[in-house]
């Protein structure tokens, strides 16, 4: 099949033209032309293959597969304190860990997932304006899961190329963020310097579509392993929550779970490491031995990287076990002796399968020195992006917010849940009674345990800001101008070098 992806990026349509769609000597760009639904489908296809990253060797940006969990994974958890990295088997990945990335623009992986991420934008967009070409059978579904990638991509984008969003302040939400297109580029002359969209109007634009994928795709259910209508509702109770939207947060995350389409697992562990989808996957990127976001072989991907087994990862991420129960960490999961959450195998060594892993951590065979976690053992398994557990989660904050930090049974109920398939006591009201923050400190725990390496602790980091400080929203880590901290700017990913070059005509 040739690929039919245009580029929003100058630069990307003229030195990666091989692998898109070539620019005539008129200066439109070429490729398939989707008239009906076989070209359309491919087009789909083509969108879904790069959304999920996989993995067409080391200049691609892994998005959903990979970088979009690796790269905030990094930047949240400090090395030599709680991770160690190995740079030189992964280059590019070195200043998240440093955190220098933001006064780095010619960074590798910021420059791979940007563009990867305006491919698949200018793929779907490129759907969109043809989408009168597909039968009636097909249109709803289509137009659906084309919006819903344009929409999850754009969340994602402005969460880590922005300041975290605030009504006021500082840095508002009307601070210029990313371009936002809505069109395709079918002309080379159509490129041209972007205005940038406000973290508002790529809030709106995202959780917009998301909407109207809602209703697109309500209909189908579960609609196989694509993004379906509880997709949808899952990331707008993501977007809800960052935003601190708790009302539609709670409703989101509720509408998920009341449907009775997904359960948890018996055990957290049994949510990982599947060749289907669990059924607590509400959203997860499909994998084979043949195509997947990439393996021991090629070098890239996320199973490489977070697992040290011979039979599939280099172990270049590894985990100092002091970090677990540290007092010094902040973020610390503190896990209990019984959490399985935190369970350990010291036993490990360069013989030991896959399949023998039984622990959520194991001694990384590469440093015998550090652990491994085990969430991502094998590239041919399924990659989980959204748990029911996070709308468990989701949920239970939404309702202590919404009740003026009152803690409610309801709450407790969603946290006691996760807590009880960990093995660990369960909670009652009168535990929070002379102190009603401490609950809290509970459920930060409690997300950090549960969602711990999955590429979430950034993000809420940058929402919860100063939960107990009187100071405004602004003086939280994600905000340009945080006084309270030097560091602050290095949780925002820079445009890309070679993209604002061609904004300048450099």
């Amino acid at each position: 099949m040739k690929k039919i992806y245009t580029s929003f990026l100058l630069i990307l349509i003229l030195t990666r033209c091989s692998s898109l769609l070539d620019v005539e000597a008129d200066g439109r760009i070429s490729g398939d032309i989707l008239t009906d639904d076989e070209t359309i489908e491919q087009a789909l296809i083509g969108a879904y293959y790069n959304f999920g990253g996989i993995s067409d060797g080391v200049s691609g940006g892994e998005l959903f597969g990979g970088d979009f969990i690796v790269i905030p994974t990094l930047l949240a958890h400090p090395q030599s304190i709680e991770v160690f990295w190995s740079s030189v088997q992964a280059p590019g990945y070195a200043n998240f860990v440093d955190k220098n990335v933001s006064d780095n623009p010619r960074n590798s992986r910021v420059t791979e997932n940007w563009r990867r991420a305006y491919e698949v934008i200018n793929t779907v967009n490129s759907i969109l304006a043809n989408i009168d070409n597909l039968s009636p059978a097909n249109r709803d579904r289509v137009e659906g899961e084309a919006l819903a990638m344009r929409g999850m991509l754009y969340f994602e984008m402005v969460r880590l190329w922005a300041p975290q969003y605030t009504a006021t302040g500082v840095t508002p939400a009307s601070t210029p963020a990313i371009p936002l297109r809505t069109e395709p580029i079918l002309d080379v002359s159509q490129i041209s310097t972007p205005t940038l969209a406000s973290i508002d109007e790529v809030y709106n634009q995202a959780a917009s579509d998301l909407d109207m994928a809602s209703t697109l795709l309500a209909p189908l259910g579960k609609n196989g392993t694509r993004i379906s209508y509880y997709t949808c509702q899952a990331v707008l109770a993501r977007l809800s929550l960052q935003k601190g939207d708790y009302a539609n947060a709670l409703t989101h995350a509720e509408n998920v779970i009341s449907s009775g389409e997904f359960s948890l697992m018996s055990d957290p562990l049994l949510a990982f490491n599947n060749p289907s989808n669990s059924d607590e996957d509400i959203f997860a990127i499909q994998q084979t031995l043949s195509n997947n976001t990439g393996d021991r072989t090629s070098g890239v991907g996320i199973t490489t990287f977070y697992s040290s087994l011979t039979e599939s990862g280099l172990g270049i991420f590894g985990i100092l076990e002091s970090a677990f129960n540290s007092t010094f960490v902040l973020n610390s999961p503190m896990f209990a002796a019984s959490d399985v959450r935190g369970s350990t195998d010291l036993t490990t060594n360069t013989s030991t399968t896959s399949n023998q892993i039984s622990t959520a951590f194991y001694t990384n065979t590469i440093n015998t020195l550090l652990l491994s976690p085990s969430k991502y053992l094998r590239t041919d398994n399924v990659l989980p992006i959204i748990r029911l557990a996070e709308m468990h989660l989701i949920r239970a904050e939404a309702n202590f917010e919404t009740n003026s930090n009152i803690v409610t049974q309801s709450a407790l109920d969603d946290i006691n849940l996760l807590r009880s398939r960990a093995n660990i006591s369960t909670l009652q009201p009168s535990d929070f009674a002379s102190d009603q923050f401490a609950f809290f400190d509970t459920l930060m725990l409690e997300r950090s345990r549960e969602l711990l390496y999955e590429g979430q602790l950034l993000h809420d980091l940058k929402r919860w800001r100063v939960f107990f400080d009187p100071l405004p929203d602004e003086f939280g880590i994600g905000n340009q101008f945080n006084i309270n901290d030097p560091w602050d700017d290095k949780f925002i990913l820079p445009i890309p070098q070679s993209e604002q070059d061609t904004w300048t005509g450099g």
